[in-house]
């Protein structure tokens, strides 16, 4: 009975001295989550702006500086996106290589390291292409990364076929990705060519993205134009986003639609959460937007955040 008591009593000194301890380490855990977020959103900024080198400098902190955090896997393949994006502002080949290659390093670290990330597909459709600018400046070595990119070859000829279409002229180009994305049966195949058409500075654009995320059978393909949407930076894009929200019933979906209303950031993105939030019924989805409001430092949601909790 008296060893019981000694056993009862070590533990509650041993819970006493701990608590505080798992406090401190919970609160550094949560400020570092913040720091890391803050360093993200300021590379994802650099991003929209096309400063890749400011972009890359951001996205290598996280990594660096934040091991192990939960924006790593989405970070690497930014990463990616940006050293792509430089490689094709340079002029010297040896520089566009040494570029393209790191890009492809970046990918490959991602899907090596976070096998089940959702960046998965975009990373694996980014190497492809890199992959195949690579092979055609001469560098047959890339190869292994066209032959295993598909296992149907007469898919992976689609997808370079869909590549090459980037450098073709736009108005032959665009209908030819308009028809792929309305009627062609593989989901594959219609993501990649909604990716090539989100790269296009064209007012069609987006409403066909709009009607994919409304009419498109596959969950997936949705997300990816829900995504891409976010990542137009033009008024059109957000409008379209908030009517998408509106008329669309599952859950997962709205979830993406909150996501990249908040990517697109501004003071035009945060008053359309507010206005979501004022009109939205479910908690689920109220909950995902005050998340995001408290994630853009905005001043205008910090207020609006303030008289929630004063209500």
């Amino acid at each position: 009975m008296k060893f019981i008591k000694i056993t009862s009593i070590i533990l509650v000194v041993l819970l006493c001295w701990s608590a505080p301890a798992i406090a401190r380490e919970k609160a550094s855990e949560n400020k570092n989550e913040e720091k890391v977020e803050d360093v993200y959103k300021k590379a994802k900024q650099f991003i929209y702006k096309k400063d890749w080198l400011k972009a890359l400098e951001k996205l290598r902190l996280v990594a660096e500086s934040f091991p192990g955090s939960k924006l790593e896997d989405v970070s690497l393949y930014w990463s990616g996106y940006s050293l792509n994006q430089l490689s094709q502002t340079l002029e010297n080949l040896d520089k566009i290589l040494e570029t393209q290659e790191e890009a492809l390093s970046q990918l490959e670290t991602l899907m090596r390291q976070y096998p089940y990330s959702k960046w998965i597909d975009d990373a694996k459709l980014l190497r492809v292409e890199i992959a195949e600018n690579l092979v055609k400046k001469g560098f047959k070595q890339y190869k292994y990364i066209l032959n295993g990119a598909s296992k149907d070859p007469d898919m992976e000829l689609k997808f370079s076929a869909l590549d090459a279409l980037l450098h073709m002229d736009k108005e032959k180009a665009f209908p030819i990705l308009e028809k792929i994305i309305r009627t062609n049966k593989n989901p594959e195949l219609r993501e990649k060519a909604i990716f090539i058409l989100s790269q296009y500075n064209d007012p069609r654009v987006v409403p066909l993205l709009a009607e994919v995320v409304l009419k498109d059978t596959n969950k997936q393909t949705r997300e990816k134009a829900i995504f891409w949407l976010g990542q137009i930076r033009r008024t059109e894009s957000i409008n379209q986003l908030v009517k998408i929200y509106k008329n669309i019933e599952d859950m997962e979906l709205k979830e993406k639609v909150i996501f990249s209303i908040a990517q697109y950031g501004g003071e035009k993105g945060i008053k359309y959460l507010i206005e979501l939030y004022r009109k939205e019924k479910i908690l689920r989805l109220k909950k995902r937007i005050i998340f995001w409001l408290g994630q853009s430092r905005s001043e205008e949601a910090k207020k609006f955040i303030e008289k929630i909790l004063m209500e």
